[in-house]
């Protein structure tokens, strides 16, 4: 695994490695500075890296086993648990070619996961967008092992919201309270085949349905920003390349022992354009396995900017129910999924 080493480094683009170990234990002058850190990195570029994260070794080396293990399966295997068989709500399995970026089809296969609701929930029975159960391979480990992952980046998760709320001068916990204290994350494993082995499985993938008329995308996966407020990426070999405010691509390195961060577009939108969500790609020629953990608000939260960054532009930013937005969000880059 490339994700351990004993080198950390700086982008030669300036991407900060910002230490948010004092941070995450809420040391009152070490979180002003990491929350510094945060913001200036998320007004210039929108892209920074966090180290001493906290998340353990194990855990990260064993959420990886799991999802090369579930990879490796046989087509029909996987296809048992696919998102457009058998999920209204955006779980499960898609094979290459079958989820957008851009507007075309993207060069991967993946695994999504989002809040556990089962099929007897409340609101499950009354059919509310993106609520239902996840869906489990058969493999003993998988799922305990993907939930404690989870579970790990949701509190990683809203301690890097708690400085972001510091460095825009809310209360600390600001976000945590419009979250409801829960958030609506998606959780995605991703592998990027090797090029020969993205054209064996698109033959043998089903191509059907309102996705076979689209275009495959020139890159891994195509140009886009995140929907959601920030996203936590660990993959273990490179391929992520990031646009700068000047127009200019470059290539985000995995550092070792390092998360990658990026904010979405719905804190572009809650900090009335303060921050930038940035434009990013994939593009690589190897084998790779990526970690996206996208941290979002709970699906009632309403998003509006807030008083110092919003004045005078209520009209500009009317207020966002984050759920439906999302709702629709996913429905265009998976066309082929039924929903409820």
């Amino acid at each position: 695994m490339c994700y351990q080493g004993e080198e950390i480094f700086m982008s030669e683009h300036n991407i900060p490695v910002i230490d948010v170990g004092l941070l995450r234990e809420r040391d009152l002058q070490g979180s002003r500075e990491a929350a510094r850190q945060i913001g200036q990195a998320c007004r210039d570029i929108g892209f920074f890296y966090v180290r001493n994260h906290g998340i353990s070794d194990v855990v990260i080396a064993d959420t990886f086993k799991f999802a090369e293990m579930f990879f490796s399966l046989p087509l029909e295997e996987k296809m048992k648990l696919s998102m457009e068989r058998n999920s209204k709500c955006f779980r499960g399995y898609a094979p290459v070619l079958s989820e957008l970026a851009d507007g075309k089809r993207n060069s991967y296969e993946l695994m999504e996961f989002s809040v556990e609701f089962d099929e007897h929930h409340p609101d499950v029975l009354a059919g509310k967008p993106m609520h239902g159960p996840n869906l489990w391979p058969d493999i003993p480990g998988y799922r305990a092992a993907i939930n404690r992952y989870i579970a790990e980046l949701n509190g990683l998760g809203f301690d890097l919201m708690r400085g972001i709320a510091i460095n825009l001068g809310l209360n600390q916990n600001f976000f945590e309270d419009a979250f409801n204290r829960r958030s609506f994350w998606q959780f995605r494993t991703t592998h990027y085949p090797e090029p020969d082995d993205v054209i064996r499985m698109v033959a043998d993938a089903p191509q059907d349905g309102p996705v076979a008329d689209i275009e495959v995308g020139d890159y891994s996966c195509g140009a886009h920003t995140d929907y959601g407020c920030l996203t936590i990426l660990l993959a273990n070999n490179p391929g992520l390349q990031v646009r700068n405010r000047d127009g200019e691509w470059f290539d985000a390195p995995a550092i070792p022992g390092a998360y990658i961060c990026n904010i979405g577009d719905m804190l572009q939108y809650w900090t009335g354009n303060l921050y930038v969500a940035t434009l990013h790609r994939v593009l690589t020629d190897q084998s790779r396995i990526s970690l996206p953990f996208f941290f979002q608000p709970d699906y009632e939260t309403i998003v509006q900017p807030f008083g110092g960054v919003s004045e005078g532009r209520d009209k500009d930013f009317p207020p966002i129910q984050y759920g439906p937005y999302a709702f629709e969000k996913y429905k265009g880059i998976y066309p082929n999924c039924r929903v409820a």
